[in-house]
């Protein structure tokens, strides 16, 4: 009796210890033992680093459980000290710019959780909630993206309501699934299980890969998010220029070139024995670290990021070409001289590259030696101005700055400035302007030895030359200040103005001569000798003192006429030697 009754204790033992390992398995966090996770299907991030190296396919039949007015319902249970990343996205090779639903749930130390619409940048959505991941108690994530473009996280057995909610205006159509971490933490991931439900929704790429793919996969992964290769100070460049205009007016020099930047990243290299003996490699869809290159003085569409169009091409031993072909650039370029048409104006284009924030800067080292590209061979000038000289020099003053696109101050160390020498072709604008102007200086000196409407005729010649000049002159000439040729221009028309009003007069005095008698000092200053020695006129005898007696008004205007043309003749000559002719 005693041994039935020990029997029944220790079954009944047994019983209870059962129940309570069974309770015990049972009562974690989020009510998810390790034994129902054992009807799913698994996968492990290793400490690499950040990096979606692994990317599965929905599947479009039953896709992922979803229900009514849902596009998308996910499930997952993951295990990570912190840092769960999950990424969605349209394509399996998504660039670093490109629209995607990244959620991260125990980010900053475990301490907040977030939505991002680009891979690591631009959160859209966050939740202070702490302490939501840990290494020892598997975290539920449930996703549900609707038709209306809205997308929640949940966390079951948190809270009913949604930890993160985003609302897209333009929803994304996911394709693809992929898991991360971050730093040196490991992560587990669990799907595809089967305890609630959730047993078909997503399945790995199982195509087979050509060498080509595995190629552009190892060099993304190797590239690690295209991160900053180490080491790399400075990049190689050379470039040949193809076109320059500058536009004077509104002080901008406008410049076409093909650009070629070369560097290493010892990251990337491989075996071309096992990638069917490829020595080069270009993917629109390589991820690689890239220079962001910025015109410092730039104006309009060079404000900002200038290499948007290009070609990349990886080298087995891990060098890296950049080509961009016709690229164009706009920046300011003052001119002070004052000195039109004769202007010679060095125009720079300030390149600096932009770096992350708490890196030193990578600087910009001209190679003049590289082929095929030259730097000066067949520039076209559509421009009123021609090329001179060019010339690359270093930006390397230290007390410098410069202002990054997120504001932040960087020194200009490793900058460059190419510098291009403009001449204006001053002798098309000499032929254009100055041999008009020769043309009435002659018709105005040409109308002292001739009368009536002849000399009327020459005078109103030179002033309609002269005023269409002006008129010209606006249209090449600078706003900003009044050029030499401008001013003589000026001088010749307001002399034949003068000349025009003089020749009235002459006729006035010659013809209509006044009725009174002329002042005896006027008469004296006809008669005067030196004073007719110096206008050209003869000296005045017996009958000439008679003429002038009776008619003074008559030798008056010869006098006029005379001590004009001379006056004029200096006036020109001034002219000409001021205006650099």
């Amino acid at each position: 009796m005693n041994n039935l009754i020990k029997g029944c204790c220790l079954c009944l033992l047994l019983v209870l210890m059962d129940q309570a390992e069974s309770a015990q398995s049972s009562s974690t966090r989020f009510n998810v033992s390790f034994s129902q996770l054992d009807s799913c299907e698994s996968y492990s991030v290793p400490n690499t680093g950040y990096g979606y190296r692994r990317f599965y396919m929905l599947h479009e039949l039953s896709n992922n459980n979803r229900k009514a007015g849902e596009r998308l319902h996910l499930k997952f249970y993951v295990l990570t000290a912190m840092d769960a990343h999950i990424l969605l996205s349209v394509t399996n090779h998504p660039r670093l710019n490109d629209r995607v639903y990244e959620i991260v749930i125990g980010a900053g130390g475990n301490t907040f959780s977030a939505i991002r619409n680009a891979m690591g940048l631009r959160r859209v959505a966050t939740s202070q909630e702490p302490n939501l991941v840990s290494l020892y108690e598997p975290t539920p994530i449930e996703i549900v993206q609707t038709q209306n473009g809205e997308l929640f996280v949940y966390i079951p057995g948190f809270k009913k309501e949604p930890l993160l909610q985003f609302i897209d205006e333009a929803p994304l159509t996911i394709n693809y699934l992929s898991f991360s971490s971050f730093g040196s933490n490991t992560a587990r991931w669990f799907y595809d299980c089967g305890f609630d439900g959730y047993e078909s929704e997503i399945a790995p790429i199982e195509k087979e890969e050509t060498k080509t793919e595995k190629l552009l996969n190892q060099l993304n992964i190797q590239a690690e998010n295209a991160s900053l290769p180490a080491n790399l100070s400075s990049i190689l460049f050379h470039f040949q220029t193809r076109s320059l205009a500058y536009e004077q007016t509104s002080s901008m020099l406008q410049t076409r070139m093909h650009m070629m930047m070369h560097w290493r990243d010892s990251r990337l290299g491989w075996k071309p024995a096992d990638f069917d003996s490829l020595e080069t490699f270009e993917h629109p869809e390589l991820r690689i670290w890239k220079p962001q290159m910025n015109v410092l003085n730039g104006a309009l569409q060079s404000i900002g990021q200038v290499l948007q169009s290009y070609e990349l091409r990886v080298y087995a031993n891990g060098s890296i070409t950049l080509y961009a072909q016709n690229l164009q650039l706009a920046s300011w370029c003052v001119d002070s001289a004052r000195n039109w048409p004769s202007e010679r104006v060095t125009c720079d284009i300030e390149l600096g590259l932009i770096g992350q924030e708490g890196q030193q800067n990578v600087a910009l080292i001209y190679d003049d030696q590289r082929k095929p590209i030259a730097p000066n061979e067949h520039v076209n000038t559509p421009s009123g101005w021609s090329f001179t000289q060019m010339s690359v020099v270093m930006v390397d003053n230290d007390s410098q700055r410069r202002y990054t696109p997120k504001g932040m101050m960087q020194k200009m160390t490793g900058d460059v400035a190419i510098e291009f020498t403009l001449q204006r072709n001053r002798n098309f604008y000499m032929t254009v302007f100055y041999i008009p102007l020769i043309a009435c200086q002659m018709f105005v000196i040409m109308s002292f030895v001739l009368r009536s409407t002849r000399r009327s005729s020459l005078i109103l010649i030179a002033l309609l030359i002269t005023a269409w000049g002006l008129m010209y002159m606006t249209r090449h000439a600078s706003p900003h200040y009044v050029p030499p040729m401008m001013t003589a221009y000026k001088v010749i028309m307001m002399t034949t103005t003068y000349c025009y009003i003089l020749h009235i007069c002459i006729i006035w005095l010659e013809l209509y001569p006044p009725r009174s008698k002329a002042p005896n000092w006027l008469v004296g200053l006809i008669n005067c000798n030196v004073l007719r020695c110096i206008l050209g006129l003869r000296f005045a005898d017996s009958s000439d003192y008679c003429d002038i007696q009776e008619n003074p008004w008559r030798h008056l205007a010869k006098i006029l006429n005379n001590l004009s043309s001379i006056l004029v003749i200096i006036t020109f000559a001034i002219v000409d030697i001021t205006s650099g002719f």
